[in-house]
């Protein structure tokens, strides 16, 4: 017979993880202090049960699933409970009453927290046998999302941690091993994409153009539009906690302009009112327009890294310098775009600066910003800058060039890095920071960022796909013009290249031996 589950909060979390271990074939109890929200719980999960039963992802029958769940006053009856999870609101304190009391009434269950901000080790410190208290941080809504983080606090049993990973499997889910950090894995990855996103709009670069850049790049929705999705209220209490448990870290900062719409009550899609009023919500981004290659400017690409690769497989371009009317420059680096081919218009990437500062590498010559990330796809949105001087021909040869291929463009406020590939940048820096500090293994980082969020590739497995050293001097370049150690490239990616590393397996590898060796010189010292 499976063990009893007590789900301690029956609001949005609360009911789906209930509504999780039901289907599993465990009898819940689902507790909440008042008695309308148990009513709505069940309410919404005997809809869920009934949708799930008309498209035959149901075992069973939704009566008989129902019957397993217990609604619940009494912390008695939850501390009968084999496991027990609490999804309560996110107050430390309220967090630590709640698990301690359970712990004083049973002194062998196990208790989890779902908390997505708080320390693990901070909420066992309350509780009686700390080493039963782990994390398991669902992701909304549960009962469709895969991912399960499994936190481990400094004084979880790792036996717990092994049997929690199992029960997830049984559950359907897919289990992420995380150790207790600020922001656990998936939330602490994921802040550039809205801090970023934020800092590029403070700037002036459009919020439609910054969500159909992230779109174009294959992320399912842009970051203004998710923000307006999970509330922006929610979103900043995520980005203030994560800066604060790292104590001022400059890449945690939370944005002004945030801060002043939670602050007016504008908090997304629940007010009506976020980003975006609600209806009509986010202009959907234009229809790209159709290819017509016929009679268009062709550039000579330079530049040997995957961008550049993937622009001559897929673009039309030549290799005789008399025949090329623009180059189309894709090297990184800005030191290494020097002057050449003397009459000819430069279409420069801006990975690691901006246009502005390109053109003084070439006075007197015609010169625009280009970014994109690969792989290119149909929805990709090129993104063109012009110097701060204004537009010139490389501008208009660029804009041809890539409208004729069949891609939206947008011209942008001059900025270094471009957006998608600043963005992504961040994303990637951040997830290295994780692996480096042990969070988690990069297998399982990419794994959890793409269940967790539904990224298209994982930040490493994106880095690995535009190369790391490109990414190194672009995170240089992009510190070195604007000033900011939130571009800081982390010293793991210096290692790496200094290594000649090219992807995170190797990194593992590299690591594995290691431990070989320490081994190897313990047994010869035996």
């Amino acid at each position: 017979m499976k063990e009893t589950v007590a789900i301690l909060g029956a609001g949005t979390m609360g009911r789906g993880i209930a509504e999780v271990a039901a289907v599993a074939g465990h009898r819940v109890w689902l507790y909440d202090p008042y008695p309308a929200s148990l009513e709505q719980a069940l309410l919404e999960i005997r809809a869920n049960l009934q949708k799930s039963a008309e498209k035959g992802r149901l075992s069973g029958t939704v009566e008989e699933t129902l019957a397993r769940i217990h609604p619940t006053q009494s912390l008695e009856d939850c501390a009968q409970a084999g496991l027990v999870i609490e999804a309560a609101p996110e107050k430390l304190e309220l967090k630590q009453e709640l698990l301690g009391k359970l712990g004083e009434l049973n002194e062998n269950n196990v208790l989890a927290t779902n908390t997505s901000t708080f320390s693990v080790s901070a909420i066992a410190a309350r509780v009686k046998h700390p080493a039963r208290v782990l994390g398991l941080h669902f992701f909304n809504p549960a009962q469709r999302m895969k991912l399960v983080e499994v936190v481990g606090g400094l004084q979880t049993d790792p036996g717990f941690l092994e049997r929690m990973q199992s029960l997830m499997q049984a559950w359907g889910k897919e289990p992420v091993k995380v150790v207790d950090a600020p922001g656990f894995l998936v939330n602490r990855v994921a802040r550039p994409f809205y801090g970023e996103a934020l800092k590029l709009h403070g700037e002036g670069v459009a919020k439609e153009h910054l969500d159909w850049i992230m779109r174009g790049m294959g992320f399912p929705m842009g970051p203004f539009e998710l923000m307006d999705l999970i509330g922006l209220d929610v979103n900043y209490a995520a980005s203030v906690s994560v800066y604060q448990a790292f104590y001022g870290e400059p890449r945690y900062r939370p944005h002004p302009l945030q801060y002043q719409r939670v602050a007016a009550g504008l908090l997304g899609r629940k007010t009506g009112q976020g980003w975006y009023t609600y209806p009509p919500g986010p202009p959907p981004p234009p229809t790209p327009p159709p290819a017509q290659t016929r009679d268009l400017p062709l550039p000579l690409i330079i530049g040997p890294n995957p961008l550049a690769q993937e622009l001559r497989a897929r673009f039309k371009h030549t290799e005789n310098v008399a025949e090329a009317q623009f180059v189309l420059d894709c090297r990184v680096k800005l030191e290494r775009k020097h002057d050449f081919f003397e009459n000819l218009p430069v279409v420069s990437l801006v990975w690691g600066h901006s246009a502005s500062a390109v053109q003084a590498e070439f006075r007197g010559r015609p010169v625009a910003g280009f970014s994109l990330v690969p792989p290119i796809g149909p929805a990709t949105v090129v993104e063109l800058y012009a110097p701060l001087s204004g537009g010139n021909e490389a501008l208009k040869l660029a804009q041809t060039y890539f409208v004729a291929h069949g891609y939206n463009t947008l011209v942008l406020p001059d900025q270094p890095g471009g957006v998608g590939f600043r963005i992504l940048a961040l994303l990637i820096n951040e997830a290295l920071s994780a692996i480096a500090e042990g969070v988690a293994s990069p297998a399982d980082l990419d794994r959890a960022m793409r269940l967790g969020t539904g990224y298209p590739l994982g930040p490493l497995e994106w880095a690995e796909r535009i190369w790391l050293k490109p990414l190194l001097r672009a995170l240089e370049g992009l510190q070195a013009e604007l000033g900011e150690d939130r571009y800081r490239p982390h010293p793991l990616l210096r290692r790496m290249v200094a290594a000649g590393l090219e992807s995170f397996g190797d990194l593992s590898l590299a690591a594995n031996t290691k431990e070989d060796l320490r081994t190897k010189s313990a047994k010869e010292a035996i």
